[in-house]
């Protein structure tokens, strides 16, 4: 029961590297990066937990907001997609084009 109190230290880069590895097949490890660095700015992630801190308690939470993150800008990269798809089929049209981006803007 050595960790019992939290005296075995999981690192700043152990960290790190358990998440980019556990995301690394939904998207760029670049990406994950900044995220992690957003969330370590925003204090939701710390620079340091104990082994059992971070697995009985922490882990889940920020695998669920990292998720929730990678998501939601999944969703809007394909809003845009569509909608730059939609534009440049309507372009003959130039009416429903400055229509939508005048919606948009």
């Amino acid at each position: 029961m050595l960790d019992y109190y939290g005296s075995i230290i999981k690192s700043e880069e152990e960290i790190d590297s358990e998440l980019i590895h556990s995301f690394r097949k939904k998207c760029y490890e670049s990406y994950i990066q900044r995220i992690i660095s957003e969330l370590r700015r925003e204090e939701v992630l710390y620079k340091e937990y104990s082994v059992s801190g971070w697995m009985v308690f922490h882990c889940k939470t920020i695998h669920e907001i990292i998720s929730k993150t990678i998501n939601y800008q999944k969703k809007q990269n394909e809003k845009q997609l569509k909608f730059v798809y939609c534009y440049y089929q309507l372009s003959n049209d130039s009416d429903v084009c400055q229509l939508i981006c005048d919606k948009l803007i």
